[in-house]
């Protein structure tokens, strides 16, 4: 089978790579897909793309680009579901995680505890947020960023304005959050596959740094989370209808749990590294799986006979 990978980078690229050797392993192929080097076509009904001179039909794809993806990214993927190759994960999930806010507006509609949160779309509106968060300091969020990027800390009005000025896109809005100390707190990821845990890692925010994250330099050692954790995880990918889900939780210094985010294309170089388990193979086999289920809905005899009967 070929799995499409829908990327702007190469085989260089730690998950790309690794797909790579896992699909090989299992005697498949990776295609990747750059989403600026693709032709979108309909005709008469008929949906298609071109990318490049050689022309191959995934059995399956799964979008990677991350949450700086643009809308051009959901004409692309709406485009491969018309064409009938089935996403791993959908479109809706890739909606609401790609957008930190409507991330944490479907985990607080599940009943999943967050941190006090507000979105703003003008710098006016920022003291306001920081009054009803009860004060400085609080954190600001880019709502498209990834890997600690786009994360800050205000502790003051001064320090807030410059930075607003340069980030706040009104067009975009930005996540206005309650801090957090990381004192006594415990920063956890956990990754989900098909409904089930399938690693889990405990990070530490290098010396002088809030953001516990692999791209940030954080340590990560494997763990082995309470049944609590692991069932607000599944809970959460399911909130945010995706198969395979990078959920970021807090546990304050008191042990309780906050869901903070969900990512909908988690890197995993640091987590195989800190468990020794072999994530992209898992992601491989679910990815596989969805394509063969595609392929064999599509000629089950029962549904051609069924079809054929009510045809008559």
């Amino acid at each position: 089978m070929i799995i499409g990978i829908l990327t702007v980078n190469g085989f260089d690229f730690h998950p790309n790579k690794r797909f790579l050797e896992s699909a090989k392993s299992l005697g498949h192929e990776i295609l990747l897909i750059n989403p600026y080097e693709l032709v979108c076509s309909m005709d008469q009904g008929k949906f298609d793309f071109s990318m490049g001179s050689a022309q191959k039909i995934p059995d399956v794809i799964l979008p990677r680009q991350g949450s700086p993806m643009g809308e051009y990214g959901f004409v692309l993927l709406r485009h491969f579901v018309q064409m009938g190759i089935p996403l791993v994960n959908g479109v809706e999930g890739v909606t609401l995680a790609k957008n930190q806010y409507l991330t944490l507006q479907a985990l607080g509609q599940a009943g999943i505890e967050v941190p006090n949160s507000c979105f703003i779309t003008r710098k006016t509106s920022f003291l306001k947020a920081v009054d009803l968060l009860g004060g400085f300091p609080v954190i600001v969020k880019q709502v498209d960023g990834m890997g600690g990027d786009g994360v800050a800390k205000m502790d003051t009005w001064d320090r807030a304005e410059k930075f607003l000025d340069q980030h706040l896109n009104p067009l975009k809005g930005m996540v206005v959050q309650q801090f957090i100390p990381p004192e006594g707190r415990k920063d956890v990821r956990m990754l989900v596959i098909n409904g089930r845990m399938a690693a889990a890692m405990v990070l530490e925010p290098p010396a002088g740094d809030f953001r516990a994250n692999i791209h940030q330099n954080s340590r990560a050692r494997a763990l082995d989370p309470p049944e609590e954790w692991k069932q607000l995880a599944l809970k959460a990918s399911r909130a945010c209808c995706l198969e395979i889900a990078g959920v970021d939780m807090i546990v304050e210094k008191t042990g309780r749990p906050l869901l903070v985010e969900v990512n909908f294309s988690p890197g995993f170089k640091g987590l195989e590294a800190a468990t020794q388990i072999d994530i992209s193979q898992q992601i491989i086999v679910h990815a596989l799986s969805v394509a063969l289920d595609k392929k064999n809905r599509a000629v089950n005899p029962m549904e051609i006979r069924k079809r054929a009967h009510e045809n008559t």
